[in-house]
C-alpha cells in the first residue's frame, strides 16, 4: 500500500494563500483577505489583499483576536462577526483556523468585508421604503381596477371581509352598511353604480335610492 503523502505546514498555508487571492479578486475591492502563519504571531502575516481596507501589510503581526486563535479560546469558525476598520468603516467578518495534519493550529484565515457603501444604500432604501402611521387613514386603502361592476364588487366583498360577514346574504343593516360605504368610497358617481348595487344586495332599485337619501340626510 503506498504511503499516504502528507502536506507539510509550509504547503497547507500556500494553499490558503492561493484560495484567499480568488477570494479577493472575486469580491474587488470590498472583501479583504489576510492569511496569517500563527507559528509566528509577532509577524504573521504571510498574505494579504485588498489591504486598503485596514491597511495591514505582509510581516506584520497578528491581532488580539489571532492570539486567543493561537491559545485555542476561540472556535476554529468564526462567521459574520461585527467589526470595524482602523479608519471606522463597518466591516463583517469571517475567520478560519487553519491545521495541519496533526491537528495543531498552524495559521488563519480572516475575510474583512466594507459593507459601508451598502450600508449607505439600506439608509436610502429606509428613506425610499419608510412609512408611518397616518391618523387620516386607519385601514389600508382599497384600490378598484377594472369595470364600475368589478369595482363595485369588490368593495362589497371589502366590506364582507373587514365587517368579519360570514353568510351570504346580507342582512337589511348589513345592506344600509354596504351602500353607505360605496357612497364613502365615490362607487355612487359612477354611471349605472344603482343598477349595479341593486342587483349586488338583491334589492329594487328605489329601496337603494331611499338608503341613499337616508345616509346623506344624516351627513
Amino acid at each position: 500500500m503506498a504511503k499516504k503523502e502528507i502536506n507539510t505546514d509550509n504547503e497547507i498555508l500556500s494553499h490558503y494563500v492561493k484560495m484567499g487571492e480568488i477570494l479577493s479578486e472575486m469580491f474587488k475591492p470590498h472583501l479583504e483577505v489576510i492569511v496569517h502563519d500563527l507559528r509566528y504571531p509577532e509577524h504573521s502575516i504571510i498574505a494579504i489583499f485588498n489591504n486598503h481596507i485596514t491597511g495591514r501589510k505582509v510581516g506584520e503581526g497578528t491581532s488580539d483576536f489571532g492570539y486567543k486563535k493561537v491559545k485555542g479560546k476561540v472556535p476554529d469558525k468564526v462567521v459574520n462577526y461585527k467589526n470595524e476598520s482602523p479608519d471606522g468603516k463597518p466591516l463583517k467578518s469571517s475567520s478560519l483556523t487553519i491545521r495541519n495534519s496533526q491537528n495543531k493550529i498552524i495559521g488563519s484565515l480572516g475575510l474583512n468585508y466594507d459593507i459601508s457603501v451598502f450600508s449607505q444604500f439600506s439608509d436610502v432604501l429606509s428613506y425610499f421604503t419608510g412609512t408611518k402611521e397616518n391618523p387620516v387613514i386607519r385601514k389600508n386603502e382599497v384600490f378598484f381596477y377594472g369595470n364600475t361592476k368589478e369595482e363595485i364588487q369588490i368593495a362589497i366583498n371589502h366590506y364582507r371581509v373587514t365587517h368579519g360577514l360570514t353568510n351570504k346574504i346580507f342582512s337589511r343593516k348589513d345592506k344600509y352598511g354596504v351602500i353607505k360605504f360605496l357612497i364613502n368610497g365615490g362607487h355612487l358617481n359612477k354611471r349605472g353604480a344603482v343598477t349595479i348595487i341593486s342587483d349586488a344586495l338583491s334589492i329594487t332599485r328605489p329601496t337603494v335610492y331611499k338608503h341613499i337619501k337616508k345616509i346623506k340626510e344624516l351627513k
